[in-house]
């Protein structure tokens, strides 16, 4: 490819900054040059990225999410993602950056009609801190957005924070990236649960990130240790997990860089990634 996609936004509990290493994991655990790899819990989709910039054709990763962003990846990988509904969207934003966070509340406030994939990556984009924003039925939740800030005399920073990030052009090059790069994936817009109605390939490896123990809330919650110890009961296939914590002898601690402290920045330090190979 002569281009490295990119998740479509921040979002908080994203992978982006740890994916290749994930990537690595995942492809030496592979049996072979074909195998299929599964994307549990996908989000914004930054190892499944990652595999297909590593020349992965898309026709070997099954992604799947309960939330808006399974929906996002079904219509990415089926081909039904509509580029003119998107740049409808983008063409409609104010001119002023200042009046972003209240037309998107506005946009968050409608009810969730047709083109729930093609407005999604806008509100994650404005989204305060990068938290989840999730349907619940008709209407969009945890709808929060991001003012437009400037530096003033004695601010520490001196570059403005935009109220989108990143920014309606990028955002719109790194859609149409996607749309083109990632066409060929399966995602299922669905439980986790469902994955353990039946065996997976025996060629499979399958990552799962679930929401964090003790973090930010997140619309969807499962019991990772459950599903571990039943999926095991049903497949003998490569399984890795990603945690705050080591689950189990077989944990790697990920390195990434960046600032510490978090949305408030008040943490004292950085939160830990561990991938539990089970």
């Amino acid at each position: 490819m002569s281009y490295r996609m990119r998740v479509p936004c921040s979002y908080q509990g994203g992978k982006q900054r740890v994916a290749a290493q994930i990537a690595d994991h995942l492809l030496e655990a592979a049996p072979g040059s074909n195998s299929r790899f599964y994307d549990l819990c996908c989000g914004s989709a930054a190892v499944s990225i990652e595999l297909v910039n590593r020349g992965v054709d898309p026709s070997r990763i099954w992604m799947l999410d309960i939330s808006s962003w399974g929906a996002f990846w079904s219509a990415i990988g089926s081909g039904k993602f509509n580029m003119s509904a998107f740049d409808k969207f983008l063409s409609e934003l104010p001119a002023d950056k200042r009046e972003f966070k209240a037309h998107m509340s506005s946009l968050s406030m409608l009810p969730v009609g047709d083109h729930e994939v093609e407005l999604y990556p806008l509100l994650q984009a404005c989204s305060f801190g990068g938290k989840q924003i999730w349907r619940n039925g008709e209407h969009w939740a945890n709808a929060c957005f991001r003012d437009y800030w400037e530096p003033t005399a004695t601010s520490i920073r001196r570059s403005p924070a935009n109220p989108m990030q990143p920014s309606p052009t990028e955002l719109r090059r790194r859609i149409e990236a996607l749309v083109n790069g990632m066409k060929g994936v399966t995602c299922l817009n669905m439980d986790i649960m469902t994955v353990l109605s039946t065996p997976l390939p025996c060629d499979a490896v399958v990552y799962v990130d679930p929401p964090y123990q003790n973090t930010t809330r997140y619309a969807y919650n499962f019991d990772i240790k459950s599903f571990i110890n039943r999926f095991q009961e049903k497949n003998d296939v490569p399984l890795f997990v990603s945690e705050g914590s080591p689950l189990n002898a077989n944990a790697t601690m990920l390195t990434f860089g960046g600032a510490k402290g978090g949305i408030s920045g008040i943490r004292k330090g950085k939160h830990q990634e561990w991938l539990n190979r089970f």
